[in-house]
Order: C-alpha cells, then sequence, then structure tokens
C-alpha cells in the first residue's frame, strides 16, 4: 500500500513538472511579443504627440501670417518682391512662414494658386462667376459670365470628355453664349435650377502637364443690376477628364459675391511633416476672406 502511495505522488510530482515547463515554454512565447506591443504603444503615443505638436504649430504659423497681412506688418510685396519669408518659434520649433502673392499660369485672372504637381493623371477646376452687366442699354435682362478653369496638375496629358455645370436657380442659359472647344450642349430643368452639359466632340481637347485652358458661357437672369450687384450667387459642377484609358473627375464650385478683392496671397507653413498650403484674398475694406486650406 505505502509503495502504490509513493508511486501516484511521483506521477503527480512528474505532471506537476510537465505543467510547469509548458507555463514556462508558454511565458516565453508571450514575453517577446508583449514587451514589444507595450514598447510599440509607447512609441505611437510619442509620435502622436509630436505630430500633433506639428500641425497645431503649423496652424500657429497660418494665424500669424494672417495677422500679418491683416494689419500690414510684412515686406511691401509687389512683382518685383513677390515673397517675404520669415520664422517663428512654436511649442520649441522652428517653422518657416512664407507668404507671397499668388502666381497664376494664366495671368491676373486665374481663380486660384497652382496646385501641386500630383503623379499620373490629374486635373484641377475651378468656376468664377463674374460681376453682372447688361447685354444692351435697357435690357430687361441681367447677365453673368461663368468661366470654368482647368489645369493639369498632373505629370501626364489629359483628354477632357465633358463638364457639367449646375447654375444658380436664379439664373438661365443663354443660348449661343458658349466659348469654348467644339462641344455638344444639353441642358434641362431639375428641382429648381437649369444644369447644362458640355459633351466635347471628338477629337478630344487635351492639355499637356502644366498647362490650362477654359469654357465660358452667359446665364441671365431679372432684376434690377444695382440690387443683383448686391446679391451672392453660387455655382456648381465637375469635369470629366480621362488618360491611359483611365476615367477621372474633378469636381468645382464658384460664386459671386460683391466683395472687390484688392489682393490675392498664398501662404505654405511647414512644421515637421506637415505643410499647409493657403491662399486668402483681403478685401478693399481689409478683410481677410480664406479662399483655400490644403494640409499635405
Amino acid at each position: 500500500m505505502a509503495n502504490r502511495k509513493l508511486e501516484g505522488m511521483r506521477r503527480q510530482r512528474g505532471a506537476a513538472l510537465i505543467l510547469v515547463l509548458l507555463a514556462l515554454a508558454l511565458g516565453s512565447l508571450l514575453i517577446t511579443p508583449t514587451l514589444n506591443y507595450v514598447y510599440t504603444g509607447l512609441i505611437e503615443t510619442r509620435v502622436s504627440e509630436k505630430l500633433l505638436l506639428q500641425q497645431y504649430a503649423a496652424d500657429a504659423g497660418v494665424e500669424y501670417s494672417l495677422w500679418q497681412l491683416k494689419y500690414d506688418l510684412t515686406d511691401p510685396l509687389n512683382p518685383e518682391n513677390p515673397s517675404a519669408n520669415t520664422t517663428i518659434t512654436v511649442n520649441d520649433m522652428e517653422v518657416p512662414v512664407t507668404i507671397e502673392i499668388t502666381q497664376s499660369p494664366l495671368g491676373d485672372v486665374w481663380p486660384f494658386p497652382v496646385p501641386a504637381s500630383h503623379q499620373g493623371i490629374h486635373l484641377s477646376a475651378a468656376l468664377i462667376i463674374e460681376g453682372p452687366y447688361l447685354p444692351s442699354v435697357n435690357s430687361p435682362k441681367v447677365c453673368l459670365r461663368h468661366v470654368v478653369y482647368m489645369y493639369n496638375s498632373g505629370t501626364s496629358e489629359v483628354h477632357i470628355k465633358a463638364v457639367f455645370q449646375q447654375l444658380d436657380p436664379s439664373f438661365t442659359y443663354v443660348e449661343s453664349s458658349y466659348v469654348g472647344p467644339t462641344a455638344t450642349r444639353t441642358k434641362s430643368y431639375a428641382d429648381d435650377h437649369w444644369e447644362l452639359h458640355f459633351n466635347f466632340e471628338s477629337p478630344l481637347p487635351k492639355l499637356k502637364p502644366e498647362r490650362a485652358t477654359f469654357i465660358s458661357f452667359v446665364a441671365s437672369t431679372i432684376g434690377d443690376i444695382e440690387e443683383i450687384s448686391q446679391n451672392t450667387y453660387s455655382g456648381s459642377g465637375w469635369v470629366e477628364y480621362a488618360g491611359f484609358e483611365a476615367e477621372e473627375g474633378a469636381i468645382f464650385s464658384g460664386d459671386y459675391d460683391p466683395k472687390n478683392f484688392g489682393q490675392y496671397y498664398d501662404i505654405t507653413v511647414t512644421s515637421g511633416s506637415y505643410t499647409l498650403l493657403v491662399s486668402v484674398g483681403i478685401t478693399e475694406e481689409g478683410e481677410i476672406v480664406i479662399r483655400s486650406w490644403q494640409l499635405q
């Protein structure tokens, strides 16, 4: 009987040893990944905090630039001196800031800064609704010219296939007012507004990299031109284009606003891995209007 009990205890000790060895083996397998996970979490927290500080610093650089422009504290900018560079310190980081007069591939009428280059096919588009005018003396209609600008910001040639335009509910398309490449125009009334389609005919208009073009047409409304000139009107649409047998679309929007801009400026602020590109306009009354805000 004593021998059986001794043998049973030995077996139990042997089984316990095996369990202990298995637990040690499993623990050794888990220790390294667990430590790596904890270490990665700590590193990720520090990286996130650093990126957040960089973003705050970039935002502060833009605010600093807007303050400089609003109170005319920058060096006088002109075609001979189109940009000003400075560096500010935010969150113990040196933040370079550049303020420059908006440069344009189409002259002073270009509505936005030259977009950053993109690999492959890429088109940037914008709509400008110009100020109202009377087509003739005592005309009951007031006209506003619409201009859709297209700029090839990609590295490959693109072919423009179509332009869609949704008019402001107050506007009606003026027949035969279209100016641009040969296109088939269709229009339809949807809900409370007119919609226009300009489908370009073959051979499709093409744009080489860093080249721009535009189409224009006139829309009209009824009313007193002085009253109309004080209102705000908007429109939107898209441009369909293709390259390498791939089709893409560029969305655009724009408006007519009675504010008159005295000058346009581009602000570039770099903070670590963040680069902010901001376009602003300054009205004749000194009011600053943000036209675009892009994070790279």
